[in-house]
């Protein structure tokens, strides 16, 4: 970055620590033993897709990897705001984060990061059988949890609670705004 950016306000793009996903695997034994909190070993990568030849030969590569994993099934949806979710089923954890960060580095390696807006990762409450996304801002390389409640509701008491049952086993967003909800996540469990 130059001197004029820096007077006109620019500032250089940051790359996030991808690699920061895997922490996720390691979190969720404080989250199974401190919150009740189970993967349901999936996840989910969104992005806004691009036009172009360059991306669409982005996204061939990606999906011709993960068919390459023999233990991981895919599907790919569309939402209402026309962000794709690659879907991601596996059998465990490891599986399924290993599979995302794929999908985001190879997005990234294309030139498609600003493409990239998320990944998560559901888990199930065995208490109350209840859903936690934990979501992973690419751009940031933070982690989030994310507990809808329906109705486009959701519960920040729990999302605050959680922030602290996971301590520094996750980089979690320190800026709360930054929080946002997901309502039409097409993860069923």
């Amino acid at each position: 970055m130059g001197f004029f950016d820096a007077l006109m306000g620019k500032s250089k793009q940051v790359n996030a620590n991808l690699d920061s996903i895997f922490a996720l695997s390691s979190a969720a034994i404080t989250l199974q033993v401190s919150a009740n909190l189970v993967p349901t070993n999936q996840a989910a990568v969104v992005f806004k897709p691009a036009s172009g030849a360059a991306f669409a030969n982005t996204e061939s590569e990606f999906q011709d990897v993960l068919k390459e994993m023999n233990d991981v099934k895919v599907s790919v949806t569309t939402d209402s705001f026309r962000y794709r979710w690659v879907v991601i089923d596996g059998q465990d954890l490891e599986t399924v984060v290993t599979a995302s960060h794929a999908v985001n580095r190879s997005l990234e390696d294309h030139g498609f990061s600003p493409q990239l807006l998320c990944s998560l990762y559901p888990f199930t409450d065995t208490t109350d059988h209840s859903m936690v996304y934990w979501i992973y801002l690419y751009k940031r390389g933070t982690f989030y949890p994310f507990v809808p409640t329906g109705n486009e509701r959701r519960d920040n008491e729990r999302e605050l609670s959680l922030k602290a049952v996971v301590g520094t086993d996750l980089p979690i967003e320190t800026d709360m705004q930054r929080w946002f909800p997901l309502w039409e996540i097409p993860i069923h469990s």
